[in-house]
């Protein structure tokens, strides 16, 4: 009798012990999107590569999704300056936005004018820190959102 019982309380804590893995490693729906979405741009910014490699359009490509990248950077911190209430202005924030903004004047110029050579070293040195930001992103949200035992 006292070895079925012992048998039984090992069998529930084995059980509540799988329930609660099970639980400490599933994601939120936010988080599930936001990987989604990670993993989409980086389909995106491969399949730009391949296509332009193929067509020999890399940087011209590359110069359309710069302007794409930088554009919704500014768009998301704008919209997140509407939303709160106190405004402050860090450095690092700062920073970035105007790289974001050399990123997009520098790209809208070589789409208009494709003879420059630094212009178009600088398409590729931008998309390259781009698709390496999302992929760090991936990485980081991947590693540090799950919340294993």
């Amino acid at each position: 009798m006292g070895i079925q019982i012992r048998r039984k309380t090992e069998t529930k804590r084995n059980q509540k012990s799988q329930i609660r893995h099970q639980k400490s490693c599933t994601m939120n729906k936010t988080d599930q999107w936001v990987i989604i979405t990670i993993g989409f741009l980086i389909l995106l910014h491969l399949s730009i590569l391949v296509i332009g490699y193929f067509i020999s359009r890399v940087a011209y490509l590359a110069a359309f999704m710069n302007v794409a990248a930088g554009a919704s950077i500014i768009l998301y911190w704008v919209v997140r300056q509407i939303q709160i209430e106190q405004h402050t202005l860090e450095t690092r924030e700062l920073v970035v936005l105007v790289g974001e903004v050399l990123v997009i004047s520098a790209a809208a110029f070589y789409i208009f004018n494709q003879s420059s050579h630094s212009l178009k070293i600088l398409q590729y040195i931008f998309f390259g820190i781009h698709l390496l930001v999302l992929i760090g992103g991936l990485i980081f949200m991947l590693t540090f959102k799950m919340k294993l035992m």
